[in-house]
């Protein structure tokens, strides 16, 4: 079996670049510009496949709210656009979550606390210590 050539193992293989998802054909218009808006807005491997259907039902939700709003500041308006904009609200808050678009879920789950500074530090700051060497 002849040897790999050291030229051949310093190649890096090339990753290909993950694929965003593409919005359904079913999206009505304002859904649509928000699934576009929100895809390029996280990194393209943020997104699985799996996640379609969620981000699907965010996009109408966010949609509907939108509605929603501008028949609200309409002088007639009727109470049913209230109890509309609210449900699409609450089903906001629950898919965000789930899709990692607010910002509790973008958190770290390990958070760290903040390091202590040294004491050497501090006597640096408050002018007691002038780079470690003192002068008589």
């Amino acid at each position: 079996m002849p040897r790999t050539a050291a030229a051949a193992l310093a190649v890096a293989p090339v990753a290909a670049n993950p694929k965003r998802l593409k919005p359904p054909d079913t999206l009505s218009t304002l859904a649509r510009d928000e699934f576009v808006r929100i895809v390029m807005a996280e990194k393209a491997d943020h997104f699985r496949p799996s996640d379609l259907p969620l981000l699907v039902q965010y996009c109408e939700a966010a949609a509907l709210a939108a509605r929603a709003v501008q028949e609200l500041q309409n002088d007639d308006a009727k109470a049913s656009w209230l109890i509309r904009w609210e449900k699409a609200c609450r089903t906001l808050t629950a898919l965000s979550a789930r899709l990692r678009l607010c910002p509790q879920s973008r958190m770290p789950n390990n958070p760290t606390r903040p390091k202590s500074t040294s004491y050497y530090d501090q006597m640096r700051l408050e002018g007691d210590l002038d780079g470690g060497a003192q002068q008589d």
